[in-house]
């Protein structure tokens, strides 16, 4: 059983036992991670914020505050969200609360989006820390360096859509997509699965432009960059968590059919950074994304 495995139909919580050996593991690889990213800069595998790209990725962690094995994924996820080509987001599910300690952050929406996520892909159980990267690739996220080659992997790839935000004077968020037609001009990459040998990695297909007689839906994210948060009991009690680019509003806004580009204008308030994907529905694949700090 992968760590933290749960039923997908009812979200109720299997054996935890396995989840601190994968933590010691992911540990040990964070710290080579850690080295990668400011000492050694001519890793081929890991690309350092502000480097060139072709799209930006966005990397859902389905994280938990009571999940022993969350850790060293959640700071993984405070080094990606530094990238300017990464849109990092840590979703954190409420189905660990009954150990012992209540997310503080933890939403129910986020637990039903990677229900959904597990039932389209045919998988049988949920579980944290689970990653998935553009709505395709599904890693198990102790999986640092395999989490880091799909993210290369699709950041190379030209977005089929073309997507710009721009805050208005009144404090509207005004959105604009088109087809990119350059994109059209590159292969597909094939699927992740199979380049990096399958283990721990799922690809729902390889990737393609989307299919113009379906609808594109649009969906609005809200996030708060960093928080600390005292643990006082459960699997982590005594820690202190340190948590970023923390979900609190995933809501879709509207579908494209991407027969004419998309001008439209949606009221926004406070100033938390928000984060715009298109996604092929029934969750899909996140054909592209944009984010306003």
């Amino acid at each position: 059983m992968v760590p933290g495995a749960t039923d997908p139909t009812d979200a109720s919580p299997g054996r935890c036992g396995q989840r601190r050996s994968s933590a010691i593991r992911a540990s040990s690889l964070l710290a080579w991670l850690a080295g990668a990213f400011f000492m050694a800069p001519a890793a081929a595998q890991v690309s350092l914020p502000g480097t060139g790209f072709e799209r930006q990725v966005v990397l859902e962690l389905f994280t938990s505050q009571g999940c022993a094995a969350c850790p060293p994924a959640d700071a993984m996820l405070a080094q990606l969200a530094m990238r300017e080509d990464v849109i990092a987001l840590a979703l954190h599910v409420d189905y660990w609360d009954y150990i012992g300690w209540a997310d503080t952050f933890a939403l129910p929406e986020n637990t039903e989006r990677q229900k959904r996520y597990a039932r389209r892909n045919g998988h049988s159980t949920i579980y944290t820390p689970q990653v998935i990267i553009n709505g395709a690739d599904v890693i198990e996220g102790f999986r640092v360096m395999q989490v880091m080659n799909a993210i290369d992997l699709h950041r190379r790839s030209p977005a089929p859509i073309v997507l710009e935000l721009s805050r208005a004077a009144s404090g509207a968020l005004e959105i604009r997509a088109r087809r990119n037609d350059r994109a059209n001009e590159t292969p597909p990459v094939a699927s992740r699965a199979a380049q990096d040998g399958g283990e721990g990695v799922f690809s729902a297909r390889a990737h393609a432009a989307p299919d113009p007689n379906e609808r594109l839906a649009l969906h609005l994210i809200r996030y708060i960059p960093s928080a600390s948060v005292d643990i006082e009991s459960g699997e982590n009690a005594g820690r202190r968590g340190e948590y970023h680019n923390i979900v609190t509003s995933w809501q879709k806004i509207a579908t494209w059919d991407m027969r004419a580009p998309l001008e439209m204008s949606v009221q926004v308030e406070g100033t938390d950074p928000l984060v715009v994907v298109v996604q092929e529905r029934g969750l899909g694949e996140i054909v592209a994304a944009a984010r306003l700090r």
